[in-house]
């Protein structure tokens, strides 16, 4: 049993749809519709060259296209940031200082290890916490 390319292009495209739905990368929903484009480009009787040269155009403005769409920049990014990163903007005290601006505060019930990002101007009181890396704090003066 034999296949004629046009259904030889109909399968690796139905392979990566099916890729697709389990990796959900949409990179791979591109590669099937430019299988798509060599099958037709095959159904239309043109040689191998310009069915895979169909396949690789489609194939390259489609990844354009979906890095493109992706780097955009949207207001639910701004919120999961906010949610992922409850604990900036919160307030502790600094009772004391150690070496090279670093100290341990009492935060949500547990010691933490926290660092100034104003090293030559250490003073003690209130500190907002501008990020966390890892379990360290990293603090500034309110």
């Amino acid at each position: 049993m034999t296949f004629s390319a046009t259904i030889i292009w109909l399968i690796c495209a139905a392979i990566l749809g099916i890729l697709e739905l389990m990796l959900t990368t949409f990179y791979l929903l591109v590669l099937a519709v430019a299988a798509c484009a060599g099958s037709l480009a095959a159904y239309m009787n043109f040689s191998v060259e310009w069915q895979v040269v169909a396949f690789a155009v489609v194939s390259l403005i489609g990844s354009v296209w979906v890095r493109r769409i992706r780097s955009i920049k949207t207001k639910s990014d701004e919120q999961a940031h906010a949610l992922q990163n409850l604990d900036e903007g919160q307030t502790v005290e600094v009772l004391a200082w150690k070496d090279k601006g670093r100290t341990s505060v009492q935060y949500r019930g547990a010691q933490w290890d926290a660092v100034a990002v104003d090293t030559h101007n250490l003073e003690t009181g209130l500190h907002q916490i501008v990020q966390v890396r890892g379990n360290t704090l990293i603090l500034k003066k309110i």
